[in-house]
């Protein structure tokens, strides 16, 4: 595929930091000439993630992922090669040239519907000035103007093709906004408007792009949805992406982002002043939300519906979360209140109390068990420690185990030591599996001088062991496709930096790099020049084997004799061949 120049990708990674970028999602701590922190792409304990400031390269000694300022980029915030390059650019204002030889379909086609919902919301937002009916309703839900402008709220009108026609003036086709579901085909094969007397609530990602539309219905129409959000599309997927985070991001408080249910929950904690807070776009809660979550916060609390729908989520978001190393806390709202409801009744004051005496989710789950539980009676009390010991059981260690012991004997009248004991019968036992990624054995194939050789020259070329022209200045011989592949782009550019290299790799060879990287050679005695000469000496067989193969293929060619003189001259060649 056709890349932006190397010159180009190296001045954009030299112009950002890889330390200042992952800091911003991952709590980096200074050890030895790099730094450490949980890998923001699996869950772990046990700090493995490595960033180094010297080669601006990552590595996670658990998982494997590896690589440099933009593949972080990639993977961090899902985005392609070209959307984190020009991210990157745009960071350290550097003007990436209009006429680069990248053209990445999926990329410009992303960046169109982007920019098609852009045109929308701004279309709705003008809407809603001249609809009574949308500013009664927002004023009845009491958010000022300037909560209407920073999430952009708009009006879609009660109308069968308003924004179709809109749209199309804006030279939008009938293929694109199907693909985002701006529109929907009825039976007869027209077009018509998905979005109809609704109040508009566009949904950005983090990086601030619209990705689709949240329409929340303002009359008493049983038969409509309440919410209606844009389907999934190439530029949304409700299951990756948390209503809010572009904002709640840049306002974490206490290492701690609050998950709430609903778009008008998130709008009005905000506008009272609490902008930590995210929903799910009108979706379960999933696994893809949770490492979401752990990227920026070391901390969740779950504030849904008081009702009985808002304890279910509750239960469903907490099953998911415990499988990560978030700590959760949820703070319990009355049957009646839901986060909106609550703050404009009480106010942020009281609202953040609450946050701060929310409750551990032990805590939350043997609170709900005694809500249909007397503890009256022998048979209550045994009951209760019957259905509170396999919650006990998933806690993270024996002391917690040890404390809710106590809290239930405390409750029930029976002894904590039993209770405790019970929670240690059938307990799981943790296997630690290694994986190892194995790089091919060559050994059957190649001489082990010859592997290690050419491991001993990548290695030294890419710590700096090795001039550059000691190499180049001779003809040399790879056998391994990994180490050829590397060595071709330092022949091709000898002052190519690592980084640069590594946006080259695939993330299987990104990781081995890095292991080479990471090769400690001080107690080995490597003569680089032996190296050197060895693999010389296999470019050399390897010419001579070719010429005479050319000779036992045709005697007769005209060129025999200037044949046999280029394998006489190899012959006779010392270690160094002195020009290609």
């Amino acid at each position: 595929m056709p890349r932006y120049s190397e010159e180009i990708i190296q001045q954009v990674i030299e112009a950002n930091d890889i330390v200042d970028i992952i800091s911003t999602y991952v709590q980096l701590k200074k050890s030895g000439h790099s730094f450490m922190g949980r890998c923001p792409f699996h869950s772990e304990r046990t700090p493995s993630f490595s960033v180094s400031p010297d080669k601006q390269l990552y590595h996670c000694f658990g998982c494997g992922a590896s690589g440099n300022v933009i593949s972080f980029v990639m993977d961090i915030e899902n985005m392609t090669f070209p959307e984190a390059l020009e991210w990157l650019a745009e960071r350290a204002n550097i003007t990436l040239p209009q006429n680069s030889e990248y053209t990445d379909f999926q990329y410009q086609q992303k960046k169109r519907l982007y920019e098609i919902n852009r045109r929308l919301a701004n279309y709705y937002y003008l809407l809603l000035k001249h609809s009574p009916k949308g500013i009664q309703y927002l004023n009845k839900r009491g958010l000022n103007q300037s909560t209407i402008k920073i999430f952009g709220i708009g009006y879609s009108k009660d109308s069968w093709d308003n924004a179709y026609r809109f749209l199309l003036k804006q030279k939008v086709s009938s293929e694109e906004m199907l693909k985002i579901g701006l529109v929907a085909k009825g039976r007869n094969g027209r077009l018509y408007d998905r979005f109809r007397d609704r109040l508009m609530i566009p949904i950005q990602n983090s990086r601030d792009q619209i990705i689709g539309f949240g329409g929340r219905i303002m009359n008493d129409d049983k038969h409509a949805p309440k919410y209606l959000n844009s389907p999934e599309s190439i530029i949304f997927s409700k299951g990756y992406e948390l209503f809010n985070l572009n904002r709640a991001k840049k306002n974490i408080q206490n290492d701690q982002l609050i998950l709430v249910e609903g778009y008008m929950d998130v709008i009005a904690l905000f506008q009272y002043g609490i902008k930590n807070v995210v929903a799910a776009l009108g979706t379960a809660f999933t696994e893809h939300h949770v490492k979401l979550l752990e990227r920026y916060v070391n901390s969740v609390v779950l504030c849904f519906d008081g009702d009985q729908a808002g304890e279910k989520a509750t239960m469903r978001a907490i099953d998911i979360l415990k499988k990560s190393d978030l700590e959760i806390k949820v703070l319990r709202l009355n049957a009646e209140d839901d986060p909106d409801s609550f703050i404009r009744k009480n106010g942020s004051d009281a609202f953040l109390e609450r946050v701060k005496n929310s409750k551990t989710v032990i805590d939350y789950l043997l609170d709900n068990l005694m809500r249909n539980n007397s503890l009256k009676t022998h048979e209550d009390r045994i009951r209760y420690v019957n259905e509170a010991v396999p919650i006990l059981q998933n806690t993270k260690n024996d002391m917690e185990k040890d404390f809710y012991s106590k809290v239930v004997s405390k409750r029930t009248g029976i002894s904590a030591t039993i209770i405790y004991n019970e929670t240690q019968k059938n307990k799981e036992k943790s296997i630690s599996v290694n994986h190892q990624i194995n790089r091919t054995d060559l050994s059957s194939k190649v001489p082990l001088a010859l592997e290690q050789a050419e491991e001993n020259i990548i290695t030294g070329l890419l710590q700096g062991k090795i001039n550059v022209e000691s190499c180049l200045k001779n003809q040399l011989y790879f056998t391994d496709p990994f180490y050829k592949k590397i060595y071709a782009l330092i022949e091709k550019k000898p002052d190519i930096s690592i980084s640069t290299i590594v946006s080259l790799m695939e993330p299987h060879e990104s990781n081995q790099l890095y292991k080479l990287l990471e090769t400690n050679d001080a107690e080995k005695d490597l003569n680089y020049d032996e190296s050197i000469a060895l693999l010389h000496q296999k470019w050399k067989e390897k010419k001579i084997s070719q010429l005479t193969n050319k000779l036992e293929q045709d005697p007769s060619n005209p060129n025999v004799i200037e044949i046999m003189r280029q394998i006489q001259i190899l012959n006779n060649a010392g270690g160094e061949n002195g020009n290609k």
